[in-house]
């Protein structure tokens, strides 16, 4: 009897522990992020699926036992049959869910237990006339009042919290509105001053902004007109009446809207050339032109920041890859938005059914979600909202809420940003490191840290963990504050570099300068010194130079391998030599590669120019066109080198100034080169101008014919070892 209890009480606890786990055992997709060369970086689950709210469990809510529910089982028992093709949802601050349900020409309020408490459809208008929603679509909840776009009335019908009629917001006077025009009201939102802000489907001049009473204010952050460039060609063969009928020049319209608690709007398009966002997000950009999402202040002008390694757009990976069901490729298409808690917020993205959440400075802090009919994924992705810590999705297709929870992980974020956010930031640190336990590629944990280690005076730490997280910003920031600091503790000394090295570059210059004066005479044989620093005299005295370059033999064949040496050891040390901010991937090209970069364009440029001169009687023969373009590349060395040092030094606004002295660089080489030959050939300007011009396409020819004899090599090589192998096999 006792084995039989003690087995009874083994079984119990298993069956105790059985019920206490989540309701879906396995997570059915990943959560990652993007590292700063667009590579997937999987991380611990963020939100879990916790349950799914559909028709039958609606209805069993309105058929199960209990009193908590029982108005509302009294009431709609009978009248709420299931939800049909919902499109949108609202969750208010009493944590209670809004549907709406346009199958049906509904709106369904259920509580924060997911149980029905209230049905509208029918009421009674402002003139006591009975009238009914049709098609509702977008909805907003303030503490007291029930906003609900009802789109095929052209209208926004306001109730009360129990569904009580209160007012229409009628149609915006049409002297404001374009030439047949529609209103479609398909979204709503209402800022703290009672404002109303109505997405329209068929408006494509911005979010409209009405008062309660239907009053006009005007248009709030109208979308960049998006065209090819075949398109802006073939406008300028139109005349105005085309342009005017025609639908590809004018601004794409928003299909969604969100507004947080400091009145900034969300908008949401779907609508923007796919090769605009594309393009957007591949460089990087900081722009909101063709954003797919934008954070308008109440004059309409995108604030939102776009701080992270990619502009926070959904997906960035391209590619064609395939779902549970179907194959993707291509931009996110973003349908809806939703703000979380301190300045978080989330997009979804209804062509992969993800949902991608940011910080307040664009930081993707994970991108979780699939498509699919299992647990926890969805078919038909088409709104999203914050219930508390969870995250609420909305599946058209299956006319089914997703409940997804919060894990663990996700906490670690969310206290390490409400931290961080306070200005709590040893708390944060803390926060940021159990982060990092869990996920070390969590590049934002490494920003924070660095936050925390920046404020309290460490620059030299605090630049470490900017670096793992390629923060280029704020690495620079500490850079600049730990620079001041040394040269602050180290002032004479920083003095005393900086004069020994003007004076050094003063006075070796100078010498330089006697030095070629004094070597100006006739002579049968130069010595090899004499020949290099020849290179000094060409590139500041280009005409005279180069004419004693070829005619007083100043410069010769060794002197030009020494340059061209030179020239490749520069770029290799380009290659290596830049600092953090000037190269923040650490890429580095081989020494072969670096060396060939600057040997093979200069050797294609002799050969395809010694071609053409020939043809047009040119007096400069192949060794003196390659003399020529040799020496014409010092200033490369004198410039690149310094300037590949100096981004060692500087700091993220500065390398500005590097920049320009390698543009410097290759202009001063460009002039050189094309003077040069001038000189060499003995051409006036415009002559010299075609043959240069016909030397940059010959190179191009070169190029190609190489590139099809080594192609058409390949084939018969191929062609052969088949033959042989076939033979082989044969025998």
């Amino acid at each position: 009897m006792k084995r039989f209890n003690r087995i009874l009480l083994v079984l119990m606890i298993l069956a105790l522990m059985l019920g206490s786990l989540p309701v879906f055992a396995k997570v059915p997709y990943n959560t990652y992020t993007y590292s700063y060369g667009g590579a997937v970086q999987l991380s611990p689950a963020a939100y879990v699926p916790q349950q799914v709210v559909n028709s039958a469990s609606l209805l069993y809510s309105l058929t199960a036992a209990g009193s908590a529910n029982a108005n509302a089982k009294i009431k709609y028992a009978n009248t709420f049959t299931g939800l049909d093709s919902p499109t949108d949802i609202f969750v208010d601050d009493l944590n209670e869910v809004y549907i709406s349900n346009t199958g049906k020409n509904e709106i369904v309020v259920i509580d924060k237990d997911y149980n029905v408490r209230l049905v509208i459809n029918s009421f009674m208008n402002n003139f006591g006339v009975p009238d009914a929603l049709n098609e509702p679509r977008g909805l907003f909840v303030t503490e007291n009042e029930i906003y609900v776009a009802d789109s095929a009335n052209s209208r926004i019908v306001i109730f009360d919290k129990v569904g009580n009629f209160v007012d229409i917001v009628p149609e915006p006077a049409s002297e404001v509105m374009p030439e047949n025009h529609v209103y479609r009201p398909v979204a709503v939102s209402v800022d703290s001053a009672g404002r109303i802000y109505v997405v329209s489907s068929t408006t494509n001049y911005g979010v409209i902004s009405i008062n309660r009473d239907g009053s006009f204010n005007g248009f709030v952050g109208a979308q960049k007109v998006t065209y090819s460039a075949f398109d802006y060609l073939w406008r300028m063969f139109q005349t105005q009446k085309q342009i005017d009928a025609s639908q590809q020049y004018v601004p794409t319209e928003y299909n969604n809207i969100a507004i947080d608690s400091n009145d900034f709007i969300y908008v949401s398009t779907s609508s923007t050339a796919e090769g605009s966002v594309v393009s957007a997000i591949s460089s990087r950009s900081k722009s909101g032109d063709y954003a797919p999402v934008k954070k308008l202040n109440p004059k309409g002008s995108d604030v939102m920041n776009r701080n992270g390694f990619w502009p926070p757009a959904g997906e960035i990976g391209f590619a064609t890859w395939t779902t549970s069901e179907v194959k993707v490729a291509g931009p996110s298409t973003v349908v809806d938005v939703a703000i979380g808690e301190n300045e978080t917020w989330s997009l979804i993205d209804t062509k992969r059914s993800k949902v991608y959440t940011y910080d307040s400075d664009g930081n993707l802090l994970y991108a979780f979600g699939d498509m699919g009919d299992l647990a926890g994924q969805i078919s038909n992705l088409v709104a999203i909202d914050y219930q508390g810590t969870n995250i609420l999705l909305l599946d058209k297709k299956n006319s089914a809420i997703t409940v997804y929870k919060r894990t663990d992980y996700g906490d670690l974020i969310a206290a390490a940003i409400k931290n961080n956010a306070d200005q709590n930031y040893s708390e944060a640190v803390v926060y940021y490191t159990g982060i990092l336990q869990r996920n070390n590629n969590y590049d934002t944990a490494y920003v924070g840290i660095g936050q925390s280690l920046y404020r309290s005076g460490d620059y030299v730490e605090a630049m470490q963990y900017y670096k793992f997280a390629y923060d280029t910003e704020n690495y620079s920031e500490a850079y600049q504050a730990y620079r001041k600091e040394w040269i602050e503790d180290h002032l004479w000394l920083f003095l005393i570099i900086v004069i020994v090295i003007l004076v050094a570059l003063i006075k070796f210059f100078g010498w330089v300068a006697k030095y070629n004066k004094k070597n100006t005479k006739d002579k049968e044989k130069r010595g090899f010194w004499e020949e290099v620093l020849y290179g000094f005299h060409v590139i500041l005295h280009p005409f005279d130079g180069f004419w004693d370059l070829k005619h007083e033999k100043r410069g010769s064949v060794r002197g030009a391998v020494f340059w061209l040496g030179l020239a490749c050891l520069t770029f290799i040390y380009f290659a290596i030599g830049r600092g953090y901010l000037s190269n923040p991937s650490q890429s580095t090209a081989s020494y072969i590669a670096s060396a060939f970069s600057i040997v093979l364009p200069l050797f294609l440029f002799v050969l395809a120019n010694w071609c053409l001169t020939t043809l047009f009687e040119g007096e400069g023969s192949f060794k003196d066109v390659f003399i020529c373009c040799s020496y014409s590349l010092v200033p490369l060395v004198l410039l690149l080198i310094p300037a590949t040092a100096l981004t060692n030094v500087m700091s993220l606004n500065e390398l500005g100034i590097t920049g320009m002295m390698q543009t410097v660089a290759w202009i001063w080489v460009g002039l050189l080169v094309f003077f040069g030959v001038m000189v060499t050939h003995d051409y006036t300007l415009g002559k010299n101008f075609i043959t240069v011009l016909g030397t940059i396409i010959m190179v191009g020819v070169i190029m190609f014919v190489v590139i099809l004899f080594f192609a058409l090599i390949t084939r018969m090589y191929t062609f052969g070892y088949n033959i042989y192998v076939e033979l082989s096999n044969r025998m």
